[in-house]
């Protein structure tokens, strides 16, 4: 998130992939985009991407248990 400030970024987000070897190497599963607001700083740009993490990743679990597969 500081990087993503410290860039100037207008939008970040949060993404559900499958774990890989490698740091976040897995095939995407859902995204999600956060906005950047102007007056954000690393902790409210933080708590705003724990919003959608919390929506995002039971309605993607939900989503592979109800079709009984991750594909």
């Amino acid at each position: 998130m500081a990087d993503a400030l410290a860039y100037g970024v207008k939008v970040t987000g949060c993404t559900v992939h499958l774990a890989g070897l490698e740091v976040d190497s897995g095939p995407i599963l859902a995204q999600e985009a956060v906005p950047v607001l102007p007056d954000d700083t690393v902790s409210s740009l933080h708590e705003r991407i724990k919003e959608v993490e919390r929506r995002l990743y039971p309605r993607t679990l939900r989503a592979i248990l109800e079709r009984g597969s991750v594909g």
